[in-house]
């Protein structure tokens, strides 16, 4: 404590001043603890001893805070690769040294506890200690803002990092960093935010005030952790603005009491905001199957002990999907007390084909080879039963579907993308075809028949594209001819795939499933999906859902799913029946 002041102080430190065994005493200073940060002259936020990547992270924090926030919306999402591309925007230019400190700084523990949210959103000022280094937290949120404000934080994987020329040649203290998985999540980035809006943004009487309901701290913070997980709950709920739902209609809703189990109150949790909000936008947050850990959860509530990955689709960007038109689905409170969620909407349609998924094979080509497949098994005309006239080729269903037609925060996506499409195939071609002949010693031409095997399917596909269409074979085929001829004088770079690779691993092929139904539409959904479950489209539910049938009526879900051309109502028009469903 050598950096703290030498007048008597009081320190508050809930692990000592909270007998952590004692339920009743928990329940009540669990309830209060909002008080303690807002009545706090301040907060210090130990992140334990400094380590030889310290000083690159702080050199990191302290260049990046004295680069006016004016210019950095004038910094190219890719210039972290090619710094020349902003000569003007830093004094000293940061070097990836710097940029891999402050990776390994940001994943510390303490950036990753849930209870820290609340201390760190209404804490009058912040202290950041590090070992011998003391520095305060807007140097630190300055960097974070910077970071989510150019995008970078795509690029803040060391996974990504280890690839890039200079570290591979010099990895330096790095060595080991760059073996691992770490990166720039997206836990730190919504503490900050979390911290500006509850603290900066509005100020009553000297004390902060939250401007988030807790609907919006729970999707937010779904990264953080927790030993309890009732706490992925109660963590949040003084940091809550009680004038927003549900707390406006269900005042006394989710008190703290840790007699409950742990899904009694997820279980609560789930009901609570559903009847509150009035609709089912909260099953887009569960997650796959493969990733829950809390057994005896209804396949309707979020198992919040575990992060969500992919994030709901609707964050994607402005696509303000109503699949189910303005439909209306009237909650009932007691039977989703007991675990049973009593729906309504129609069953769009089975699926009957499955995509695999990139890392379910050693072959990389195999993933696309059944995508292609997928796409070739499509009829044409594609399904219109908006009766908007649009006759979209394979290709762009396919595009369009795999980005959730979405680019750049952009909806629809716009045609350009298509041609980013195009080129990002190019790519995966020459990789696919020359990987399975290299190595790292000597040109090895050995064998490998998946990736013959998907070389033919790509040219069928584009074959069978219409004369008008952009992506037939001849204009593939010129491309082609082009971007070769680029590599070979040195003047092509893929990095403006970049956004591109990252939609796709948002939205298609690497974190969600593709799949065709039976009468021919195209979505993606989740991992755990599978021939024979069934696609409905629920009254206020945003987006369509894949539901797997049970043996007594009832049905299971399996996740939000995007399908192309039934997003904004167009299935309403298709004469289907509407049904009353219980999901369990």
């Amino acid at each position: 404590m050598p950096h703290m002041p030498k007048t008597p102080t009081y320190y508050w430190i809930d692990f000592l001043c909270v007998n952590q065994t004692n339920i009743e005493e928990r329940n009540a200073q669990v309830a209060s603890m909002a008080d303690v940060f807002k009545k706090a002259d301040g907060v210090v936020v130990w992140l334990g001893k400094e380590d030889q990547y310290t000083q690159d992270a702080l050199t990191t924090m302290q260049r990046i805070s004295a680069t006016p926030e004016g210019k950095w919306p004038l910094v190219p999402y890719t210039s972290f690769y090619n710094p020349e591309e902003s000569p003007l925007v830093f004094a000293t230019r940061l070097t990836f040294y710097n940029w891999l400190g402050f990776i390994v700084l940001i994943n510390r523990p303490w950036f990753k506890r849930a209870w820290v949210i609340q201390e760190i959103a209404l804490g009058k000022t912040a202290l950041v200690v590090c070992g011998s280094k003391v520095f305060p937290w807007e140097l630190l949120a300055k960097t974070l803002s910077f970071v989510k404000i150019t995008r970078w934080y795509h690029h803040l994987r060391s996974e990504k990092l280890r690839h890039v020329k200079e570290l591979r040649k010099q990895p330096g203290i790095y060595r080991q960093v760059l073996k691992s998985k770490l990166e720039v999540g997206i836990s730190p980035l919504n503490l900050n935010s979390t911290r500006l809006t509850a603290s900066l943004l509005a100020e009553t009487n000297g004390q902060v005030v939250s401007h988030s309901s807790l609907r919006n701290l729970l999707d937010k913070h779904r990264f953080a952790e927790s030993s309890d997980p009732r706490d992925k709950v109660y963590a949040f709920l003084g940091l809550a603005n009680k004038s927003l739902s549900p707390f406006r209609t269900q005042p006394n809703a989710l008190i703290p009491d840790y007699n409950l189990s742990v899904q009694e109150v997820y279980t609560e949790t789930a009901t609570v905001l559903m009847s509150s909000y009035k609709n089912l936008s909260w099953l887009s947050h569960v997650e796959d199957a493969s990733q829950r850990q809390i057994s005896n959860l209804p396949s309707w509530v979020p198992d919040l002990s575990v992060s969500l990955q992919p994030y709901p689709l609707r964050y994607r960007g402005p696509a303000h999907w109503a699949a189910a038109g303005s439909r209306h689905w009237r909650p009932a409170v007691t039977n989703m007390r007991k675990g049973l969620l009593r729906v309504q909407g129609i069953q769009l349609d089975h699926i009957d084909q499955t995509s695999l998924l990139i890392d379910e094979s050693e072959d990389p080509s195999a993933g696309w080879a059944s995508i292609v497949n997928l796409a070739l098994s499509l009829d044409s005309p594609y399904p219109d039963p908006g009766a908007t006239g649009k006759t979209p080729s394979r290709v762009e269903v396919l595009w369009r579907t795999l980005t959730t037609d979405i680019y750049n925060h952009t909806y629809p996506s716009p045609s350009e993308t298509g041609l980013l499409f195009i080129d990002y195939i190019l790519n995966l071609q020459i990789r696919h075809r020359l990987t399975p002949w290299s190595s790292a010693d000597e040109f090895q031409p050995h064998h490998s028949p998946l990736s013959d095997f998907i070389y033919p399917n790509w040219r069928k596909l584009f074959e069978l594209e219409p004369p008008d269409s952009q992506y037939k074979l001849s204009s593939y085929t010129k491309r082609l001819t082009t971007v070769v001829e680029n590599m070979f004088n040195g003047t092509y770079s893929p990095i403006g795939l970049a956004q591109l690779l990252h939609e796709l691993d948002q939205s298609g092929g690497r974190q969600r499933r593709l799949f065709k139904t039976r009468r021919g539409f195209m979505g993606t959904g989740a991992r755990s999906l599978r021939v024979g479950d069934e696609v409905w489209v629920l009254y206020r539910g945003g987006l369509p859902f894949v539901l797997r049938p049970l043996p007594n009526g009832h049905y299971r879900l399996v996740g939000e799913s995007f399908v192309y051309g039934v997003m904004h109502g167009e299935a309403l028009k298709m004469g289907l029946l509407r049904e009353d469903i219980v999901l369990e």
